[in-house]
């Protein structure tokens, strides 16, 4: 008889003590990477965030371009500099790209690309001037500026960029025509 008192007491018991086991084992595990001995009673602090000083992308990059009527017209500049630039907030929520340099400073919204190999494409226009009114001839120029980066908004690479200028006779029924101006890289 008392077998089968001790065989009922243990079967009522046995979820609790089921429970109670998996609730010390999801705990050693919790603990294991932490160096924190199980049980110990302390807490384990969540990852904390990269330190924002790390995603600052430095350097000392130069762009120039050649004489080019419509783009001194459109006051492009000729040449500028990048010595730092950093990716402020979240890449996925108003992103904005802060630029230090010469001839070229400031902040700038970002449009991100979708993601390519883990790495997502974000560009900016760091320069626009756009010329003419609704319905009558326009003329338009810009440079783009490009990073790599992943989803922290760490710029893994080197910048790059393109620019551009277009004209159209009419604003409103025509196609814009745009060329590219060539900038090549060059050493400060």
């Amino acid at each position: 008889m008392r077998s089968v008192i001790s065989l009922m007491v243990i079967l009522a018991c046995a979820p609790a003590l089921y429970a109670s086991d998996f609730e010390n084992m999801r705990r050693a595990t919790a603990f294991e990477f932490s160096g924190i001995p199980a049980g110990s009673g302390s807490v384990v602090p969540g990852p904390t965030a990269p330190d924002r000083a790390s995603f600052v992308f430095r350097g000392s990059f130069c762009w120039q371009r050649g004489k080019n009527f419509n783009a001194e017209r459109m006051g492009m500049p000729f040449s500028f500099c990048v010595d730092s630039m950093e990716i402020s907030g979240n890449i996925f929520e108003k992103p904005r790209l802060s630029v230090s340099g010469s001839g070229l400073s400031g902040s700038f919204d970002l449009k991100i690309g979708p993601p390519s190999d883990g790495l997502y494409k974000a560009t900016t226009v760091v320069f626009k001037n756009s010329k003419g009114s609704a319905c009558s001839a326009g003329e338009d120029a810009y440079i783009e500026f490009s990073v790599l980066t992943d989803s922290r908004g760490k710029i893994v690479a080197e910048p790059f960029l393109k620019a551009f200028y277009g004209r159209t006779p009419d604003m409103c029924h025509s196609q814009w025509r745009y060329s590219e101006i060539p900038y090549t890289f060059t050493a400060r």
